[in-house]
């Protein structure tokens, strides 16, 4: 075990004036995990997250020096990583890690295993997504430049420089036709518009929103499929739904996430501010903020106590698995790598805990999965969980 460090040398080390000798103080310090500085909370937010990010990266370089033909096992299947979390968030993992190796140091040694097969390394998902216009039309937008794309019904619809779609009313005198567009995300996609009415919504991969160009009539109606959450613009005179395999959710002007892809067993539809009303067939609920409705065919049942990090994760560009069971993990790992997940044997019930960027390559994701003992193949795009 090292010895403890002060916060002014870790501030030193951050500000990058160390000297040679300081930095290698430093850097024993990391590699020893002795233990946080007494006075932790002399360090800005932004230094905490340095040096979250600084440590982990000491455990990182270690782990891979061994990695030649071992994976690693750690007590309760956690993973862990800090690229985008929130400070506060990055400190509680950082807290936890620090604990564990001190207590189970032994836990990071190597285990033989299998080794994987090898495969080129797959890239993440982005910013890929087709507009259907209202004509049948189709446009590529990773392909489209910057600026008007379109133009639907006296509406400009314009490419940002922030990779998003933005429809812009123009001069003229509104056009009692209503026209529709469809935005649709590719499985390894996301994309994110800004309505006609000023709302603006973000599609996760595997996604759709079908909208007018402009909101007429008493209400602003829209569907979707898929995972997509709203920023909804507030406007008590014309209210906002959205249907979705069968619900219906609607809102004045509030923020909220619906999960309802085909091949989850629920749709989900959590609030993170203001109120919604959801309806699926003879039920219906009333949300408040923090709250998630479950949809299924027996009805709605409401979670009062909903982690709205976890939920927001994809909406983050993270990762984020809190005692998620291998099965759920390989959905999300489908739809944003677009790979085939099959199953060898029977798949375990083992919780698995973690967080992880979603810009990694796959190949760094599963072996962060590997780290806690998961075993696998990967071939091409097939992914076979042997577990």
């Amino acid at each position: 075990m090292g010895k403890s460090i002060t916060v002014s040398l870790l501030k030193k080390y951050l500000s990058g004036s160390c000297t040679a000798s300081e930095t290698e103080q430093v850097n024993r310090w990391f590699d020893s995990m002795d233990g946080v500085p007494e006075h932790i909370a002399g360090l800005s937010e932004e230094e905490r997250m340095l040096m979250e990010d600084r440590v982990f990266e000491r455990i990182l370089h270690h782990i891979e020096k061994e990695e030649q033909t071992s994976t690693y096992s750690l007590p309760k299947k956690s993973i862990y990583s800090w690229k985008g979390l929130t400070v506060a968030a990055s400190l509680l993992l950082f807290l936890s890690l620090v604990v564990l190796w001190m207590q189970h140091p032994s836990s990071l040694s190597p285990k033989q295993i299998t080794k994987s097969a090898e495969s080129t390394n797959i890239k993440p998902g982005g910013n890929k997504a087709v507009l259907t216009l209202s004509d049948g039309s189709s446009l590529v937008l990773a392909d489209a430049s910057l600026g008007t794309v379109a133009d639907q019904q006296n509406v400009s619809v314009i490419k940002t420089a922030e990779g998003e779609l933005s429809y812009q009313k123009g001069t003229a005198n509104n056009s009692s036709e209503i026209v529709y567009n469809t935005i649709t995300t590719p499985v390894g996609g996301k994309y994110s518009v800004v309505l006609p009415d000023g709302s603006k919504v973000w599609l996760n991969s595997k996604s759709s929103l079908r909208f007018p160009t402009s909101f007429t009539g008493p209400e602003r109606k829209v569907q979707m499929t898929g995972e997509v959450y709203f920023e909804i613009a507030r406007n008590p005179k014309q209210p906002f739904k959205v249907l979705s395999r069968g619900t219906q959710i609607s809102v004045l002007g509030t923020h909220f996430n619906v999960m309802a892809y085909e091949d989850e067993t629920e749709e989900k539809t959590t609030l993170l501010e203001g109120s919604i009303h959801l309806s699926s067939g003879k039920f219906s609920k009333l949300l408040k903020p923090g709250q998630q409705a479950a949809v299924d065919a027996s009805g709605i049942q409401v979670n009062q106590h909903v982690d709205l990090q976890e939920v927001m994760a994809w909406r983050n560009n993270l990762f984020i698995f809190k005692d998620m069971e291998i099965k759920e993990i390989a959905r999300q790992i489908s739809r944003w790598y677009d790979v085939q997940v099959v199953f060898k044997s029977t798949t375990s019930k083992i919780p698995y805990t973690g967080t992880i960027s979603k810009d990694v390559e796959l190949s760094e994701l599963l072996s962060m999965l590997q780290f806690t003992g998961l075993k696998y193949e990967l071939n091409n795009r097939l992914l076979t969980i042997i577990e």
